[in-house]
């Protein structure tokens, strides 16, 4: 539908949006918690990754804020990118440490798997291109 006033909003926008918000304050307590285990443990690569996933979290955050606030096309390409990265390093995260014995370890990487099952459809729906178009008629209008 475009016109005058522009695309109308995506279906699901502003309640996915807020859903990354809580999603990544989520990623925040999890990774915060799970370095910290990992640096105690010695477990320099893992503890790196986790460190990643802190700074993938507050990035997704940003790019997000610039997608919902400001309408932002460049925020919409760096959300999907953020996502991604995300995905594919709690999947190697999830994969690492898969097996351990360690309880703290453990309860961390549950959190990862959870974490991934919602990130996933999070990183499927704005990687859809009805966002962009939906933008973009917001910059032409």
């Amino acid at each position: 539908m475009s016109g005058s006033l522009g695309q109308s909003k995506p279906c699901g926008f502003n309640i996915l949006t807020r859903i990354v918000y809580v999603h990544q304050t989520f990623s925040l307590v999890v990774h915060g918690s799970g370095l910290s285990s990992l640096l105690a443990k010695g477990s320099g690569f893992q503890a790196l990754s986790t460190g990643a996933g802190l700074v993938i979290a507050v990035a997704t955050a940003i790019a997000m804020f610039g997608v919902a606030k400001q309408k932002s096309l460049p925020a919409l390409a760096w959300l999907r990118v953020f996502l991604w990265a995300a995905v594919f390093r709690g999947a190697l995260s999830v994969l690492m440490l898969f097996g351990t014995s360690d309880i703290a370890i453990a309860g961390f990487v549950r959190a990862m798997i959870l974490n991934e099952g919602i990130l996933i459809p999070l990183a499927i729906y704005w990687s859809r291109a009805v966002h962009g178009r939906y933008l973009a008629s917001l910059r032409a209008g």
